[in-house]
């Protein structure tokens, strides 16, 4: 459903066709994820500040939000209608979820040995320093999560725009339209998203890990102290979540659309 003041629209073709083999031009996708954001939430404080109390109503309304970006939304859409970003939230995760269970089911055979004998309390401290995992299941393990990792974003953009979980789940329409995008252009782009992202986060983590080890150090490391600085530094992530959230949206949002011919 389109807001006051919100429209959706169709982008131009970020490459000629999926035959041309011209790459994506992925700075233009870059640079307009980076103004999205910036211009609709970084420069607009009250959405800013609604959209961290969505995180932390354990990130439900947040998901919903991200839904009204996948479906196309110019500008940045506002955080309204918070019964609607809640049932279009839990929606996303119920997907989410959907597609995380043949990594959980194959978790629990790799790792059940190990937490049914720590809470039956046979396992003591020599078995567990001797107990490894099965180095098969840890195998398919990594493979199921870059399988689900390459069409998580496909199939979560899909749900948003047609509002249907069976085409969540449709993955011949889910490929086609990865095909379309270009195999190697959407792993780049991936890829691209994940580096983009990930320095940065790491870097800020590092840096709070780094300024709470010295006021530790520098004040002691007292109870008041410790908790003083974990606050400070899930303050800092709350603030930025929303900035990396709405970016990766729109971003995977534009990557989605090159896949539309260019009318």
């Amino acid at each position: 459903m389109e807001r006051p003041g919100e429209r959706r629209y169709s982008y131009p073709c970020l490459m000629t066709n999926r035959y041309s083999g011209e790459s994506m031009d992925y700075a233009n996708v870059l640079d307009d994820a980076l103004h999205y954001t910036k211009e609709g939430i970084f420069a607009n404080g009250s959405r800013w500040i609604k959209l961290i109390v969505a995180i932390i109503c354990l990130g439900i309304p947040m998901n919903g939000y991200v839904m009204r970006i996948y479906r196309g939304t110019l500008p940045a859409p506002e955080v309204d209608q918070w019964g609607t970003l809640f049932i279009d939230g839990l929606k996303l995760m119920i997907v989410g979820f959907i597609y995380a269970i043949p990594i959980l089911i194959v978790w629990l055979l790799a790792y059940g040995s190990l937490i049914l004998g720590v809470v039956s309390g046979s396992m003591n401290s020599s078995a567990m320093n001797h107990w490894s995992p099965n180095l098969g299941l840890m195998l398919v393990m990594n493979v199921i999560e870059i399988f689900v990792g390459i069409i998580l974003p496909v199939a979560s953009i899909r749900f948003a725009r047609t509002n249907s979980f069976s085409e969540a789940f449709n993955f011949s329409a889910i490929v086609d339209t990865i095909k379309k995008i270009g195999w190697i252009n959407y792993l780049v782009a991936i890829v691209l998203i994940a580096i983009v992202i990930g320095i940065p986060v790491c870097i800020i983590i590092f840096g709070l890990i780094l300024m709470g080890g010295i006021a530790a150090y520098l004040l002691g490391f007292g109870n008041l102290v410790i908790l003083a600085i974990i606050a400070i530094a899930v303050l800092v992530l709350l603030i930025i979540m929303p900035l990396i959230s709405v970016f990766q949206a729109r971003y995977m949002t534009r990557v989605y659309d090159s896949a539309v011919p260019e009318a």
